[in-house]
């Protein structure tokens, strides 16, 4: 007797491996769908983050400054130069406000901040911050080394402050109604 053949055509089609066109279509739709969700969020955190990261670079720099003078039992300074948005780490040899090439000792040079983070306010006298070698801020040898801020900006309008005050002390504020109300 001979067996008929009905639905032999789905058998050679059950142990083959692999995704039906549905399944794919279905992942492709649901990864789409997660990207238009994640996207705009991840366009708004950026420039925050950046902030963040400029902010906390330069407070971590004041840091090294204030332990390398310690350190070094001499002054350590940090100047700013919002033109071209960098900053560089130095010893104070001369005991003069700012960084003089050839003259001061370059603990970090011209180091950058962040794409779209500007340095937009600052009450130091020639931009510059110091350090004595007890991790005070100078008082005697160069009155321009006084305790001030560093006020931080991006696109969004939101302000970073970073604040030292005469002991000392470094911390970062935040603004974000345009420098009214720091928390």
């Amino acid at each position: 007797m001979h067996k008929k053949r009905s639905f032999s055509f789905w058998k050679k089609f059950k142990n083959r491996k692999g995704f039906t066109m549905t399944e794919v279509v279905v992942v492709l739709s649901l990864l789409g769908i997660l990207t238009a969700i994640a996207i705009p969020s991840f366009i708004s955190w950026l420039p925050r983050h950046r902030l963040q990261t400029s902010a906390r670079q330069i407070y971590d720099d004041m840091n090294l400054a204030k332990i390398r003078a310690v350190k070094n039992n001499r002054n350590a300074c940090i100047e700013f130069y919002p033109i071209t948005e960098t900053y560089t780490v130095f010893f104070d040899v001369d005991g003069i406000a700012g960084y003089l090439n050839g003259t001061d000792i370059p603990i970090k040079s011209n180091v950058p901040l962040e794409n779209g983070v500007d340095i937009t306010g600052s009450n130091l006298t020639v931009n510059t911050c110091g350090f004595n070698n007890r991790g005070l801020l100078p008082n005697g040898f160069a009155p321009a080394l006084v305790q001030g801020r560093v006020d931080l900006t991006n696109p969004t309008n939101r302000i970073l402050r970073i604040n030292v005050n005469t002991a000392g002390g470094i911390s970062i504020l935040t603004s974000t109604d345009g420098g009214v109300i720091w928390s």
